[in-house]
């Protein structure tokens, strides 16, 4: 009994740490947005592709589903569910970093606007926060192979889960406020 009330402490320690890391790497998001609102105001480019950037927060919605399904797997037993969804996750996130670098590549927006420079760092800070959701998402899944997660020792799953949460909803917020308000 006291083995499981260290490994509890243990593990509330490690979610809020991840809670303290995650705020901490909210901060460009809110910057940004500050400085958005500062110089921009509810300014939306007419030349901004709408529909791609709908295109991405679907696939962005759709692959948070798919890895939330994959931890509700694990803490069923099901290793191979949670590995397959982590994977699935990963590759709708980097559909969604494709249709961000063909945005980027097309220059639908001028770079050199107010507009364009808050577009491409907001974008630029969302992309690597979903780079890094990717990379997390396939090392986990590649971890839990190997240390065999079960439905009692999981908090990987759980933390990787937890950034890809994360990045999705700085990825939704940048899409809001790159595309309607």
């Amino acid at each position: 009994m006291a083995a499981t009330y260290v490994k509890d402490r243990e593990l509330a320690a490690y979610r809020w740490g991840l809670r303290i890391f995650l705020v901490s790497q909210s901060v460009p998001f809110i910057l940004i947005f500050a400085d958005w609102y500062m110089f921009d105001g509810y300014y939306v480019s007419p030349k901004v592709n709408g529909w791609l950037g709908a295109a991405e927060i679907l696939l962005d919605l759709l692959s948070g589903l798919i890895a939330w399904q994959a931890v509700v797997a694990i803490r069923h037993n099901r290793l191979m569910d949670m590995v397959q969804g982590f994977r699935r996750a990963a590759v709708l996130g980097s559909l969604q970093l494709f249709i961000l670098a063909y945005q980027w590549g097309t220059r639908f927006i001028p770079p050199g606007t107010r507009y364009g420079e808050v577009y491409f760092t907001l974008t630029g800070v969302s992309g690597f926060y979903e780079l890094v959701g990717i990379f997390v998402l396939i090392a986990i899944s590649f971890r839990a192979a190997r240390v065999q997660f079960t439905d009692e020792y999981h908090w990987d799953a759980d933390a990787a889960l937890y950034f890809w949460i994360f990045q999705m909803v700085g990825s939704l917020l940048s899409y809001l406020f790159l595309y309607w308000i």
